[in-house]
C-alpha cells in the first residue's frame, strides 16, 4: 500500500510539473506573437493572423493556470501540509473544472452575444481567487496555522500575485481591440500605432515580473525552504 501511495504521489508531481511547463512555455509564444501584432510595417491581415495565433496559444497556459491550484492542493494534502482535504478539495476541483469549461467557452465563441458577460465572470473569478489566495497565505504566514510550512503559503501568495499580474496585462493589452478597429477604418496612422506600441511597452515589465515570480514558485516547490 505504501508503495502504491508513493507511486501515485510521483504521478501527481509529474502532472504538476507538466502543468507548469505547459503554462510557462506557451506564454513565451504569446509574448513573441504579440510583438508582431504591434509591428507597423506589417499589413493588417498579417497582424490579425499573429493575434489569432497568440490567442490560440494562450488557451494552453490559461488552462494550465486554472488546474495548477487544485493539483498543488492535492499534492499538499497528500503530504499532510494543507487543511484543504476531503469535501473541500473536491469542491476546489469542481470549481476549477467549471472555470476551465468557462474559459474554453469564451475562447471557442469570442463573438457571441453572451461572451462579454462570460468574460466579466472570468474576470471576477480571477479577482476573487487572487484576493482569497493572498489573504489566506498572509494569514497562514502570520499565525503559523493552516499550511504547516513556510514555503507553501509563499507559493499561494505568489499564485495570487500572478493572477493580479495577469489581470494587469489584460488591462494594458485591452486597448488593442480599439487599435484594430482604427486600423480597419483609418489605416495605419502614428496615433493608431502608438496604441499598439504603448501597450506593448507597458506590458513588457509586467511580463518579466510575471516570469520572475513564476521562477520563484518553481524554486519554492523544488527546494521547499522552511
Amino acid at each position: 500500500m505504501a508503495t502504491l501511495l508513493l507511486e501515485n504521489h510521483r504521478v501527481l508531481v509529474w502532472l504538476h510539473v507538466l502543468l507548469a511547463i505547459y503554462w510557462l512555455g506557451p506564454d513565451w509564444g504569446v509574448y513573441v506573437n504579440s510583438r508582431y501584432v504591434a509591428r507597423a510595417d506589417l499589413p493588417l491581415a498579417e497582424r490579425r493572423r499573429f493575434l489569432e495565433a497568440a490567442l490560440r496559444i494562450d488557451l494552453v497556459p490559461r488552462s494550465c493556470l486554472i488546474l495548477l491550484l487544485p493539483a498543488g492542493l492535492l499534492l499538499a494534502g497528500q503530504l499532510g501540509l494543507s487543511p484543504v482535504t476531503g469535501a473541500g478539495l473536491a469542491a476546489v476541483w469542481a470549481g476549477a473544472i467549471a472555470w476551465l469549461l468557462l474559459s474554453w467557452r469564451i475562447h471557442r465563441r469570442p463573438g457571441d452575444a453572451s461572451t462579454a458577460a462570460l468574460r466579466q465572470l472570468d474576470h471576477g473569478i480571477r479577482w476573487v481567487l487572487a484576493t482569497l489566495c493572498i489573504v489566506t497565505a498572509l494569514y497562514s504566514l502570520a499565525t503559523g496555522t493552516l499550511f504547516l510550512t513556510t514555503w507553501l503559503p509563499l507559493k499561494l501568495l505568489g499564485f495570487g500575485t500572478l493572477l493580479l499580474l495577469g489581470l494587469a496585462l489584460r488591462a494594458v493589452m485591452g486597448g488593442w481591440a480599439t487599435g484594430f478597429q482604427r486600423l480597419a477604418s483609418e489605416g495605419s496612422t502614428p496615433a493608431t500605432e502608438a496604441v499598439f506600441a504603448g501597450a506593448l511597452r507597458r506590458a513588457r515589465p509586467i511580463a518579466w515580473i510575471f516570469w520572475s515570480v513564476s521562477a520563484s514558485l518553481a524554486f519554492l516547490g523544488v527546494v521547499k525552504p522552511g
